[in-house]
């Protein structure tokens, strides 16, 4: 049984199966992962199980479309019948040579939470069960360039304000999350916590983090990973209440794909502590980089309220897509 380390373990394998092809059932699909295994050599073809109860929208399903355009070694394909199976299968020559199942969705949220989700190698003598089960699930699949992308109707509410953040939709989550501070501000910490490394702070210039306000999770909990509680917290993994993986992914409007670590201790409900901010993760830098690009900002340079007015918003909109992925709209 395998508990960590599983993003590696599943973009790797190969080279140690000598596998040339890959086969994945997953419920859920990232936006990162497929990118790495397409870079990877090896042959795959990919079925996003749960299609049918994600939200997707039109930027995420474009997310796919052209990842299985432009690479020459993933297939992307949408299953018609609702699976929540996870499975890995190898193959040399047309032939199986290993196989995992377990938890773990091929995604960031699901690869990359040490002992959160699992993997455990189905024997041999299960192989062929296991793939013309996948073999059927392909057969139950369309490709996603021809499919007759949808989207989902919204369940809208009038614009709720709730102090500086405002929720748009309950069905998908949708919050217009503001980039300040508790206090209306930019220049205490938070988006401009970089800026601590010019008073001898270890943290790199452009590092940034994006306030969660309790009063958000409380009145739209159904947006944050656990429901807005930080079960890292108390769990005596690493450093109290960080995360030190990703646990999420961020589709922007433009098409850049992050991954975002939902993390710190924040105020305590009955069931746990409350995630209290996100940043970008491999490395922290990174959000707060993609950030001044896009609102022409050079590099290492603070975050203004002049800025923020120039540009033309100061909050990102967040729309929960499916388990631990999430369309980031910061257009104006």
């Amino acid at each position: 049984m395998y508990c960590e380390n599983l993003e590696n373990l599943v973009l790797e394998r190969h080279k140690d199966n000598n596998a040339d092809e890959l086969l994945i059932l997953g419920g859920w699909i990232g936006f990162n992962t497929p990118k790495k295994i397409s870079k990877r050599g090896i042959s795959t073809k990919l079925i996003y199980g749960c299609i049918k109860r994600a939200d997707l929208n039109k930027k995420a399903h474009k997310n796919y479309v052209d990842l299985t355009n432009e690479s020459n070694s993933i297939s992307i394909f949408y299953k018609k019948n609702y699976n929540h199976s996870k499975i890995y299968c190898w193959l040399k020559n047309k032939k199986v040579v290993q196989i995992l199942a377990g938890s773990a969705n091929f995604s960031v949220s699901g690869l990359c939470n040490d002992y959160q989700e699992v993997l455990f190698d189905i024997k041999e003598e299960d192989f062929d069960d296991t793939y013309n089960f996948l073999k059927e699930a392909l057969e139950d699949s369309e490709l996603c360039t021809e499919y007759n992308f949808i989207p989902k109707k919204e369940i809208k509410v009038r614009s709720q304000k709730v102090h500086l953040d405002r929720i748009i939709s309950y069905s998908p989550p949708r919050a217009r999350i503001s980039l300040r501070s508790s206090k209306g501000k930019f220049e205490d910490s938070g988006i401009n916590v970089g800026q601590k490394s010019k008073t001898g702070s270890h943290v790199n210039i452009n590092d940034c983090y994006v306030p969660i306000r309790s009063e958000l999770i409380d009145q739209l909990p159904d947006l944050f990973p656990n429901k807005g509680i930080n079960i890292k917290v108390g769990s005596g993994y690493g450093r109290e209440a960080k995360k030190l993986t990703s646990n999420a992914e961020f589709l922007f409007d433009d098409g850049e794909v992050i991954e975002i670590s939902f993390e710190q201790k924040g105020p305590k409900r009955e069931n746990g502590f409350l995630y209290k901010a996100f940043r970008s993760f491999r490395p922290n830098s990174k959000l707060g980089e993609y950030l001044r690009k896009r609102m022409n900002i050079q590099k290492g340079a603070p975050f203004t309220e002049l800025d923020f007015k120039n540009y033309g918003r100061d909050d990102i909109e967040l729309t929960l897509l499916a388990e631990g992925q999430y369309y980031a709209d910061f257009s104006v």
